[in-house]
C-alpha cells in the first residue's frame, strides 16, 4: 500500500502554519522591541530639547553675570568673557562640548579652559536641526532675539566704563543702574518666558509620543503574548500529526531505514508499525520489494558466474594489442595482435623503441616521450593518445596504457595498444557538425564568435588592431527564386572558397546564415588609420573575387556583395556589438547601391537608436491617442468648399510636432500602420457622421490616405465595411485615395477588393498620378472616381514645359477615361489659373488653405458661406 494522499500533505499545511505563527511571533516581539526603543528615543529628545533651552537660559544668565561684574569692578577679564560667550553662542568660536553647564564657574584663574571644545556652530542653528517643532522653535527663537536685544542694554553699561582711565563713581552708578533697574528685569523675563513656554510644548508633545509609544508596546506584548501561546500549541498538534505521519515513534523508523540502508531485509516489523498510509507502513513495503530484489540479485550473479567464459570469449574480439619494454636496452616486444593492429609486417619493423617512435606521428613523438619518462622517473601511470604513421600514408589513433615493474631500477614497462580511430573519426565529426557549417565547410556562427573572442584578447596583448567584415551578397533571393536552392547553394560554396582563398593562415570566414558571411582579420597595424587602409584593401579585394564569373546552371553570372565593416582593439566591445556594428555599416552600403564597402559609424547606431525610440514613442501615441487629423479643403472652380482630405498630424509630448515624412514610413516599416490606418479611418468616418447633421456640410466628400500594407490586408474590405456599419455614413461621402506604389503588388487584388467597396459606393481617387508605377492598362481597369496632379508638376508648371506637358496629358487622359482631376499643391493664383486653363475643375493647396484643425476646418466652411 502506498502511503496516505491526506497524512503528509495536512502534515505539511499544519507545519507551514506553525512556521507562519513563529514568523508573527518574531515580527510581533520585533514591533515591540522598536515601541520601547521609541519611548527611550522619545525621552532622549526632550532631554535634547531641555539641554539646548537651558543652554539658552544659562548663556543669557552668563552674559549678565559677567557685566554686572565688570560694571561692579571694573576688571576687563569680565568684558572679554562676556564677549567668548557671544562669541561661541553666535558661532563664531568653538563651543564647549557640555555648553548646558555653568560653564564660566569653571574657568580657572590662569584662564585655562577645563573642557575640550568642538566646533563652532551657532546656538540657533544648532535648535533648528534638533527636530523641533515650528512652534517650539518659535518660542526658542523669540528667547534668542529677546536675548540678542538685552546685549543692546548690557553694551551700553560697558560703553560707560570704557572710556580712558578709572570710570568716575557716577558714570559707574549709572551702568550698574543700567543692570538693575525695572526695564532690564522685564528683558530678562522676556527672554526666560518663551523658554518656559518652549519646555511646557516640548513636555506636552513628549508626554503624547511617549503615551502613544507605550500603548504600542502594550498592545504588542499583548499580542506576543497571544501568539506564544497558539505556536505552543501548534507545535503540539504538530508533533500528534508527525507521530501520524510516522505511524510508529521516530527512533523506530530510524532504525528501520538505517536496517534497509545495510540490506537487512529479512526482520520483520511489529504489527502495529505495519499500518497502511504511515512512513513506517511504507518502508514495510518497501522491505518486501528489496526482499524480492535481492532474491532476483543473487540469482543474476549465478548467471554471471555460469557465463563468465562467454564474457572472456567476448574481450578477445576487443582490438587490443599488448606490448614489453626492457628501459635498459631499448628492446621492444609487440604481440601478434599488435602487429595486426598497427598493419605492420614483423619482418618489417625493428624491435626497438627508437623505431617505434620513427612510425609515432612527428607531432605527437614528444608527448609520448614525456609520458613514458614520466613513467619511469615519477612512477605515473602511462596513458598517452597518439597517432601512427602506416606504410601507406594513412594514420591510425592509438591508446596507449602500461606499468613499470621496478627493483632498485625500472625491469620492464609492459602495455596494451588500442585502435580509437573510429572513435576519433567520430568525434571529428561531432565537431564538426558543432562548429562547421555543413554546406561551405567553413566555420559557423558558434565557433565564429569563439574565435572572434580570442581575436579580441590577442588584440589587446599585442595592441593591433583586428578588423570585422560583414558581407551579405546581392540578390542571392533572386537565384534561388529563379535557379532553385540547388544552384544557390552551388554559389555559396563557390563564394566560401573564393573569401578563403583572399585571407592569410591567421584570418577566419565564417558563413553566419543563409547568405551572409563573416571576416575576421587579425594582426592590423597599431595606427588606426593604418589598420583601416589595410582591412579596406581586404574588402576590395574579396568584392572582386565575388565579381568573377561563375557558371551557373549554364549560364556565366556575375555576383556582388555589400561589405560592412567595423575595426577594434581588445575587449572595448562585447563580440555582439561587434556585429551589429559591422551589421549596420553592411547595411549602409545596400542603401548606397550595394556592390560597396562600408565603415561602422557611430552615427549609424545612433540613427538606430534613434528610430527604435521614435518607433516606441509611435507606439505609445497610438495607445495614448496622441494623434490627431487636420483637414485640407477641396474646392471647384468657384472656390467653393466641396470637400477635403483629412491628413494625419502628430504632436508629440517631447519631440513636438513629427512630420508625418518622419513617422508614416517609421509606421510602414513596423507594420503599425495597420492599426493606425485604421484609427484614421473610424476617426474620418465619425467626421463624415457629425456633418451629416450639420447644414451646409452634409454633401462635402471626405479623403483618407489608405497605405499599401493595409490594402494587402486579406480582411481589409470587411474592416471598412464594418467602419461605415458602426458609423452609419453615406459611403459615397468617402473617398480612399491610393498611391501608385500600390499597382507595384498584386493588381489583381487590389482591382477585385476596389470593385468590392466601389459596390457599396465608395470612391477611389489616385493620388500622386505621374510619379510611381502608373500603367494605362491598369489605369483603365481600375474603379477610380479621380485623379490627383501631382504638387511636384504644379508647382513648376508656369516655368518647365515639360511640367506643364506632363499636367496638361493628365487632364487629358483624365477627361478622356471620364474621370475627374484634383490639382494638388497650388500654391499662387497663376498656378490656380493656368490648372483651370487647361480644364483642371477641382483645387487643393496652400492658396486655398493650409490643413486645419477640425474646429478651425468647420469655422471656416461655416464663414465661406
Amino acid at each position: 500500500m502506498p502511503m496516505s494522499e491526506t497524512s503528509t500533505p495536512s502534515f505539511q499545511r499544519a507545519l507551514w502554519r506553525t512556521l507562519l505563527v513563529f514568523g508573527a511571533l518574531v515580527a510581533a516581539f520585533v514591533f515591540y522591541v522598536l515601541a520601547e526603543k521609541e519611548i527611550d528615543r522619545t525621552n532622549q529628545l526632550r532631554q535634547r530639547s531641555s539641554l539646548l533651552a537651558d543652554e539658552l537660559r544659562q548663556t543669557s544668565d552668563d552674559l549678565t553675570r559677567m557685566v554686572r561684574t565688570y560694571a561692579a569692578t571694573g576688571d576687563a577679564v569680565y568684558k572679554e568673557r562676556y564677549q567668548e560667550i557671544l562669541e561661541i553662542r553666535e558661532g563664531r568660536s568653538p563651543r564647549p562640548r557640555d555648553a548646558a553647564n555653568i560653564y564660566w564657574d569653571l574657568v580657572l584663574a590662569d584662564g585655562k579652559r577645563p573642557r575640550p571644545f568642538a566646533e563652532a556652530k551657532p546656538l540657533l542653528e544648532l535648535m533648528r536641526e534638533a527636530g523641533f517643532t515650528d512652534m517650539e522653535f518659535d518660542k526658542l527663537a523669540e528667547a534668542k532675539r529677546n536675548s540678542d536685544a538685552l546685549t543692546q542694554t548690557e553694551y551700553e553699561a560697558m560703553a560707560l566704563l570704557a572710556g580712558a582711565g578709572a570710570p568716575s563713581a557716577e558714570l559707574r552708578a549709572r551702568a550698574v543702574a543700567l543692570l538693575h533697574d525695572e526695564a532690564y528685569h522685564r528683558a530678562k523675563a522676556g527672554i526666560m518666558r518663551p523658554i518656559a513656554q518652549f519646555n511646557e510644548l516640548v513636555r506636552e508633545r513628549t508626554d503624547r509620543a511617549v503615551a502613544q509609544a507605550v500603548g504600542n508596546a502594550g498592545l504588542m506584548r499583548w499580542l506576543f503574548v497571544s501568539l506564544g501561546l497558539l505556536l505552543a500549541w501548534m507545535i503540539w498538534r504538530l508533533y500528534k500529526l508527525q507521530q501520524q505521519t510516522l505511524g510508529a515513534p521516530l527512533d523506530h523508523v530510524h532504525e528501520q531505514i538505517a536496517r534497509l540502508g545495510r540490506g537487512e531485509f529479512e526482520a520483520e516489523l511489529p504489527a502495529g508499525e505495519r499500518e497502511d498510509g504511515t512512513v513506517m507502513g511504507w518502508l514495510a513495503e518497501l522491505q518486501g520489494r528489496l526482499q524480492q530484489t535481492d532474491a532476483e540479485r543473487r540469482a543474476a550473479e549465478q548467471s554471471l558466474r555460469v557465463n563468465s567464459e562467454q564474457l572472456k570469449e567476448a574481450q578477445k574480439i576487443a582490438r587490443l594489442g599488448s606490448w614489453s619494454l626492457e628501459p635498459g636496452t631499448g628492446k621492444l616486444w609487440w604481440s601478434e595482435e599488435t602487429f595486426q593492429l598497427f598493419e605492420l609486417d614483423p619482418s618489417e619493423f625493428g624491435a626497438t623503441y627508437r623505431d617505434f617512435l620513427e612510425r609515432v606521428h612527428p607531432e605527437d613523438r614528444e608527448s609520448v616521450k614525456q609520458a613514458y619518462l614520466d613513467s619511469l622517473n615519477k612512477g605515473q601511470p602511462y596513458h598517452v593518445v597518439h597517432r601512427i604513421l602506416l606504410p601507406d600514408g594513412r594514420i591510425k589513433w592509438i591508446e596507449e596504457r602500461a606499468s613499470s615493474e621496478f627493483g632498485s631500477q625500472a625491469l620492464r614497462t609492459v602495455g596494451t595498444a588500442q585502435d580509437i580511430t573510429e572513435l576519433k573519426q567520430a568525434e571529428a565529426r561531432i565537431q564538426m557538425l558543432a562548429f562547421y557549417d555543413q554546406l561551405t565547410g567553413l566555420p559557423n556562427r558558434t565557433l565564429l564568435m569563439d574565435r572572434l573572442h580570442q581575436l579580441q584578447a590577442a588584440s589587446a596583448r599585442n595592441r593591433q588592431h583586428g578588423a570585422l567584415l560583414f558581407i551579405d551578397l546581392d540578390h542571392f533571393k533572386t537565384i534561388n527564386d529563379t535557379e532553385g536552392h540547388e544552384v544557390g547553394d552551388q554559389w555559396l560554396k563557390e563564394v566560401a572558397a573564393r573569401l578563403q582563398a583572399c585571407l592569410r593562415d591567421g584570418d577566419t570566414v565564417a558563413r553566419f546564415g543563409g547568405d551572409e558571411f563573416v571576416v575576421l582579420l587579425a594582426g592590423l597595424q597599431p595606427s588606426r588609420d593604418d589598420a583601416a587602409s589595410d582591412a579596406e584593401a581586404v574588402a576590395e579585394k574579396l568584392l572582386v573575387a565575388i565579381k568573377a564569373p561563375f557558371a551557373l546552371a549554364g549560364d556565366a553570372y556575375e555576383g556582388s556583395a555589400s561589405i560592412g565593416m567595423t575595426l577594434f582593439r581588445g575587449d572595448q566591445g562585447s563580440t555582439d556589438e561587434l556585429m551589429k556594428q559591422a551589421d549596420l555599416a553592411m547595411y549602409k552600403a545596400k542603401s548606397a547601391g550595394r556592390d560597396a564597402v562600408c565603415f561602422f559609424d557611430p552615427a549609424l547606431e545612433i540613427a538606430v537608436k534613434d528610430r527604435l525610440a521614435l518607433e516606441q514613442d509611435l507606439r505609445l501615441a497610438l495607445a495614448g491617442q496622441q494623434f490627431q487629423l487636420h483637414y485640407q479643403p477641396v474646392v471647384d472652380s468657384a472656390g467653393r468648399t466641396i470637400g477635403a482630405e483629412c491628413l494625419l498630424r502628430w504632436a508629440h509630448l517631447q519631440r513636438g510636432v513629427v512630420p508625418p515624412v518622419v513617422f508614416i514610413p517609421l509606421a510602414e516599416a513596423s507594420g503599425l500602420i495597420l492599426p493606425l490606418g485604421l484609427w484614421v479611418l473610424e476617426t474620418a468616418c465619425a467626421t463624415l457622421a457629425r456633418w451629416a447633421t450639420m447644414p451646409g456640410f452634409e454633401t462635402l466628400t471626405l479623403a483618407v490616405n489608405v497605405s499599401a500594407r493595409q490594402f494587402q490586408q486579406a480582411d481589409f474590405v470587411t474592416q471598412v465595411l464594418g467602419v461605415l456599419q458602426r458609423t452609419a455614413i453615406d459611403p459615397e461621402r468617402l473617398k480612399l485615395e491610393l498611391t501608385e506604389s500600390l499597382l507595384a503588388h498584386n493588381v489583381e487584388d487590389l482591382i477585385a477588393k476596389m470593385v468590392a467597396l466601389k459596390a457599396r459606393g465608395i470612391g477611389f481617387s489616385l493620388d500622386d498620378f505621374g510619379t510611381g508605377y502608373s500603367s494605362l492598362s491598369y489605369l483603365k481597369r481600375l474603379p477610380l472616381d479621380d485623379l490627383k496632379v501631382d504638387a511636384s508638376f504644379v508647382r513648376d508648371v508656369l516655368h518647365d514645359p515639360s511640367d506643364a506637358a506632363i499636367a496638361r496629358t493628365i487632364v487629358t487622359l483624365a477627361r478622356s477615361l471620364d474621370l475627374g482631376v484634383i490639382a494638388e499643391g497650388v500654391e499662387t493664383e497663376p498656378q490656380r489659373a493656368f490648372m483651370a486653363g487647361i480644364g483642371c475643375p477641382q483645387f487643393q493647396g496652400w492658396l486655398y488653405s493650409r490643413p486645419l484643425p477640425l474646429a478651425q476646418f468647420e469655422a471656416r466652411v461655416l464663414q465661406g458661406r
